[in-house]
């Protein structure tokens, strides 16, 4: 993304301030842009707030553009003497981008001490400091909506202090380890006495890097449990503070024992196969099963395509399509960034997810917050994009929400439309809010829902691509003879063979009374 260019004409920053304003416009997240104020030596004395997201909300209840023109200082002096005011002079030095965690504002103009705890990410850009903020115990309060996730995924989270010594599991980590919640969560040492002795060095290992490493460190080792060897899965962080000494950390354990035995049976599998394409169609099936034929949901004629990549055959394009509890039908499509087996352990993880999310009852809006927040803890290093739909045969009903995907588009009649309803890529922001759009449909509508691939073609833009795709369609309703769902399947070719593309068509049925 390019800046804005420099016009000495106006106020130093007043381009750069606009520029910033309407990026800030257009993130959801509590975010502030601030330009340094210089005393007498050239040293840094204050911030200046220069713009600020609609969010934005400070200790004072200032919100938005009110906070323009606030100095950090004037309006919050007990910050000097905080780790926060440090870090902020650190980043506009170094250019190293820092994160303050479960800070509390020492403020108490009000006569009370703020006891909210805040995590605090500063990054010099553009000249200036960018500032964005959340708070811990709404984070709390979102981890908490995920306990049925982790159910379904069967992992846990926990913390473990390196100051206080202080160890806190979520519910499912204890059932993980099949321990009384009564007799309090395993210390990260006591790991060595749980682990199969072979993988003890794992272990110890997975402490030392701790210590010296700020990157997340991944590692799975065998435990003895109850008298019987489980398979987990750890991926850990440290977190550090001001002065850069560890103080915390953070880690999400699965128990995947089920996995490997799984994986195991696919390792004995790949040792008969001739040819190692074989054995990735194998795995492609198992991940994501794809129907040959059409198939009927309530309501609903079901087609489905899976095109692989001719140059990486296992990648991270998904679909959805089963039927619910109260008569309603989940519909999905999803795209994982890039190929090969961590794509498609992506994949695998957000699809077993939302269909998890939808027999609890989310609607598209709901479980799209929840599968970010799984992208967030479980593989912060991949975004994805979806489009999630829930139908209701019984009056036609279709709820969606898109997450950064392409437009489902509708075909009614011999006529295509786009049903738009942007949201924000999954893994991008930690926390997101998405909303749902509503269209009743009519008796023999196709509904179409595909990923990137399908339009997408190296120097052709995305919404040209989209309206070659629409064309095509249209004339395939036209010209059909018969079944319109086939008619439309078949001229559904990928326009980019190097990514892999999944389509998923659905014909909305006619009721008995309605064909008679």
């Amino acid at each position: 993304m390019n800046g804005p260019s420099a016009d000495t004409s106006k106020h130093p920053h007043e381009a750069a301030a606009s520029w910033m304003q309407a990026l800030l416009d257009s993130v959801p997240v509590q975010a502030v842009w601030a330009t340094p104020v210089s005393d007498e030596t050239g040293g840094i004395a204050d911030f200046e707030v220069l713009a600020a997201s609609p969010q934005a909300r400070d200790v004072h209840g200032r919100s938005g553009k009110e906070l323009i023109g606030v100095r950090t200082r004037e309006a919050y002096p007990g910050v000097l003497d905080t780790p926060l005011w440090q870090s902020q002079l650190r980043v506009m030095k170094s250019g190293k981008p820092e994160e303050v965690v479960r800070y509390q504002h020492p403020d108490a103009g009000d006569g009370m001490r703020h006891q909210t705890l805040y995590t605090v990410r500063l990054a010099r850009f553009n000249g200036g400091l960018l500032t964005s903020w959340s708070k811990s115990d709404e984070e709390e309060r979102l981890s908490s909506r995920l306990l049925h996730t982790e159910r379904l995924g069967n992992l846990g989270w926990g913390r473990w202090s390196l100051v206080t010594g202080e160890t806190e599991w979520s519910p499912q980590l204890y059932s993980i380890h099949r321990r009384d919640p009564a007799d309090g969560p395993l210390t990260l040492e006591e790991y060595r006495d749980i682990a199969h002795p072979d993988d003890v060095p794992v272990v110890e290992r997975a402490l030392e890097v701790l210590t010296v490493g700020d990157a997340p460190h991944e590692f799975e080792v065998r435990v003895d449990l109850d008298g019987e060897l489980r398979h987990i899965r750890a991926t850990v962080e440290v977190s550090r503070d001001a002065t850069g000494k560890p103080v915390e950390v953070h880690g999400v354990i699965q128990d995947i024992t089920d996995w490997r035995r799984t994986a195991e049976e696919l390792a004995e599998v790949s040792q008969r196969l001739e040819e190692e394409s074989q054995l990735t169609a194998r795995l492609q099936h198992i991940i994501m099963p794809v129907e040959n034929e059409s198939f009927s949901v309530p309501g609903l004629r079901i087609a489905v395509r899976y095109i692989p990549a001719e140059t990486a055959p296992l990648g991270g394009d998904w679909y959805q399509a089963i039927p619910l509890d109260q008569e309603e039908v989940l519909l999905a499509v999803g795209d994982v960034a890039g190929h090969g087996l961590a794509a498609a352990s992506a994949m695998a993880k957000l699809r077993h997810a939302i269909t998890g999310l939808a027999f609890a009852d989310h609607d598209p809006a709901q479980t799209l917050v929840a599968l970010n927040r799984l992208l967030r803890r479980m593989r912060p290093d991949v975004l994805a994009t979806a489009v999630v739909a829930r139908y209701r045969p019984a009056d036609r009903m279709l709820t969606w929400t898109h997450a950064g995907h392409p437009p489902i588009l509708l075909v009614r009649g011999d006529t295509v439309h786009r049903l738009l309803h942007p949201g924000v890529l999954l893994g991008v922001f930690e926390d997101v809010s998405y909303s749902t759009a509503q269209l009743r449909l009519e008796p023999e509508d196709l509904l179409l829902m595909f990923t990137d691939g399908l339009i997408e073609r190296p120097g052709r833009d995305l919404f040209d691509g989209l309206e070659v795709l629409s064309v095509a369609v249209a004339d395939a309703v036209r010209n059909a003879r018969g079944d319109r769902l086939a008619a439309v399947t078949r001229v559904l070719t990928p326009s980019n063979t190097s990514d892999d593309t999944c389509i998923l068509v659905a014909r909305v049925m006619p009721t008995t009374m309605e064909v008679s």
